[in-house]
């Protein structure tokens, strides 16, 4: 029997957990170069993109977040020395940034070259299935798939069968997030109305307009006066006693969402017949349920 979609997510997410201990190789990085998240996020976003690029371009990677925040991070980042202007509006990694994150990156994927969680057989197997997924929804049309055919651009050149899967499981994590992409825009929805509005999905007793300003920190103060006007003025929100919440329709409407991102997000796994799909999810168990 199939799972939902929601729990083949929660079964991939578990699995990936598992395999992508990184033994603190990414925190080094950034306590290195006094990184926030924010700017760990852009300076390893930058792997996409072969030269430069504007604020604007990591809203394919991450439309919840304001361009302006974006253009703020990368200015400070320039200010560190870590990344340098390259043309009106445009920036890219220095020599040594980019060298740095390429060694790290390295770094990652010979440790997880060196996992031995399942035997080879079974990892070559959820290997194969994964595969099979990860190709579906790279062909498939009806779901814009830019970050993931980004993700795909830089896979590293390797015969780790470990690596392998770790990126196919990394990529159909990111098909995921691609689906609800796919799904909220569909439905007339921009970056920072979803925004609002999954904080408010995921609030069951409301929010006052402090707590939602603070919960919505990735938006910048035009983005979120924005947003929250448009919710309102189309019957999404309600206020009452100061506080805000998603009115019958609005939650209605973010239920189709979640119900159209688990359709989008299935149809990749239809490239698995009942059986293969089923010994899928057994791998995926185990390997979530392995030690080192």
């Amino acid at each position: 029997m199939r799972l939902s979609a929601l729990d083949l997510y929660g079964r991939l997410s578990e699995a990936t957990s598992h395999v992508q201990d990184d033994g603190g190789i990414f925190r080094r990085f950034t306590e290195k170069h006094r990184l926030d998240r924010l700017e760990f996020w852009l300076v390893t976003r930058f792997r996409y993109f072969p030269g430069s690029a504007t604020p604007h371009d990591f809203s394919t990677f991450g439309p919840y977040t304001s361009v302006s925040k974006y253009r703020n991070a990368l200015s400070g980042l320039t200010d560190k020395g870590l990344v340098e202007r390259a043309g009106e509006g445009r920036f890219r990694l220095t020599e040594t940034t980019r060298r740095g994150v390429a060694e790290t990156y390295d770094e990652y994927f010979a440790r997880v070259a060196r996992l031995d969680l399942l035997p080879d057989a079974e990892v070559e197997s959820l290997l194969g299935l994964l595969d099979r997924a990860y190709a579906a929804a790279l062909r498939q049309s009806e779901v814009p798939a830019p970050i993931l055919n980004a993700a795909h651009s830089v896979l590293p050149e390797t015969d780790s069968t470990w690596v392998h899967l770790e990126r196919r499981l990394v990529g159909m994590m990111i098909y995921r997030d691609e689906a609800h992409i796919a799904a909220w825009r569909e439905a007339g929805y921009t970056g920072p109305r979803i925004e609002l509005s999954t904080l408010l999905f995921h609030s069951a007793d409301g929010m006052t307009h402090a707590e939602l300003r603070a919960a919505a920190a990735r938006l910048d103060d035009k983005d979120f006066t924005s947003a929250l006007s448009a919710l309102y003025s189309g019957g999404e929100v309600t206020q009452r006693e100061e506080r805000y919440r998603l009115s019958k329709s609005g939650r209605a409407t973010r239920e189709e969402i979640e119900a159209a991102t688990d359709r989008h997000y299935a149809r990749a796994f239809a490239a698995l017949d009942d059986d293969q799909f089923d010994a899928m999810i057994g791998l995926l168990d185990r390997l979530a349920a392995a030690s080192d």
